[in-house]
This record gives C-alpha cells, sequence and structure tokens, in this order.
C-alpha cells in the first residue's frame, strides 16, 4: 500500500505533490519525462532514488489543490498514517484533543513527539 500524506494538485492532466516555497508555488514529481514539462532536477550530484524533480508554478496554471491522507483504523480510532518506514512499521500521529484526550492517547501507547503532538509505531503486517 502506498502512504501519502501531503497536499496535491493536477498540473497538465498528471498529478503532483505541490508546496508554497517562499513567495511562489512548487509542484514536484519524480517522473524524469517531467523535464520535457520544464521541470528541474533537484540536486542532481546526489543521484537520488528517486530522482526528485521540482517546477514553479503560478496558481493559474494548476488545479484544485487537495490533501491525501492514508488512514488506520487502529482500537476502533481512526488516524492518519504519516509515513511507512524501512522496517515495515507504519508511524500513526495525533493531536491532544477533546476527542482524543490525553489519557486515551496514553492507553493507546502513543509517545509525545513535539507540543500537542503523538504517534505510535505500529507494524504493517498486523491488522491494526
Amino acid at each position: 500500500m502506498a502512504i501519502r500524506y501531503d497536499i496535491y494538485t493536477i498540473y497538465k492532466g498528471k498529478e503532483y505533490r505541490i508546496g508554497r516555497v517562499d513567495d511562489h508555488y512548487e509542484i514536484v514529481g519524480y517522473d524524469p519525462s517531467d523535464l520535457d514539462l520544464g521541470f528541474i532536477e533537484y540536486k542532481p550530484e546526489r543521484k537520488s532514488n528517486p530522482r526528485i524533480f521540482f517546477k514553479e508554478v503560478s496558481p493559474s496554471e494548476i488545479g484544485d489543490v487537495y490533501a491525501i491522507v492514508t488512514v488506520a483504523i487502529y482500537q476502533g480510532y481512526e488516524f492518519p498514517i504519516i509515513h511507512e518506514e524501512s522496517n515495515g512499521m507504519y508511524v500513526l500521529r495525533s493531536g491532544c484533543t477533546i476527542t482524543m484526550p490525553l489519557k486515551l492517547l496514553n492507553q493507546l501507547g502513543f509517545s509525545q513527539v513535539d507540543k500537542g503532538v503523538f504517534e505510535k509505531k505500529s507494524n504493517r503486517r498486523k491488522r491494526i
């Protein structure tokens, strides 16, 4: 399963990640054919795998902007999966809120990683 946790848009009929960088927007792709669309390879000397390509775009050049978040149901509660680690573990994240109080996060085995931010690693091979 591909874990997705980012902001996306459509550019020239293809989906790309998008982000605001300083005072402009950049779209990011991983397909070398994107070079034909005016993309620039990010730090080609690093020989990244996968290769990363980006392009500065104006809001008028792109389609709708939307978030995609992969979620897991863990012990009856829904949590976003932030990413999958190389060892096959999923990293789940939650904030401490009225509906997800600190006591419950502690009971579920979440650890605080930042102010008000909690994470838990879960084995992807187990039904979570």
